[in-house]
């Protein structure tokens, strides 16, 4: 009796420690090249970077933004060859979500300092929470 209620209880938790939630997030991808079906899911995609190359970027959302605004911040972090000191605002910009893209977002960018950057994306609904962020780099 006791070995059965015994493997009960450890079959009662791990159902509930090792079921799968259903809570999407987020994501950026990056690419040498335009986001189309092929280059999706190809070897262009990387976070590494040369200067004065096109980023294209892919901001994914698994739930459409009310105000169909977004605000995407692209910071430099650290100076010279440590990346680790400081933060440097490098570019900011507030774009609308069209009505027939309201689950992405694709643009790109061209910087031409090297170093290490992290992308922020903030919805306007709520622009004190970071929808998501991703590291990419700008080496020689």
């Amino acid at each position: 009796m006791k070995k059965n209620f015994l493997i009960l209880i450890i079959t009662i938790f791990l159902a509930i420690f090792t079921s799968a939630c259903d809570n999407e997030k987020s994501v950026i991808l990056f690419n040498k090249y335009r986001f189309t079906s092929e280059t999706i899911n190809s070897n262009s995609n990387t976070n590494l970077f040369k200067p004065g190359d096109k980023i294209f970027y892919l901001i994914t959302l698994p739930q459409p933004v009310q105000s169909k605004l977004l605000m995407i911040q692209i910071v430099k972090v650290g100076g010279g060859s440590a990346e680790r000191l400081g933060y440097e605002l490098v570019w900011g910009k507030t774009v609308k979500i069209r009505d027939e893209q309201i689950y992405y977002y694709t643009n790109y960018i061209v910087l031409n300092q090297p170093g290490a950057y992290i992308m922020k994306v903030y919805s306007r609904d709520n622009p004190t929470k970071i929808l998501t962020s991703a590291y990419f780099y700008v080496r020689n």
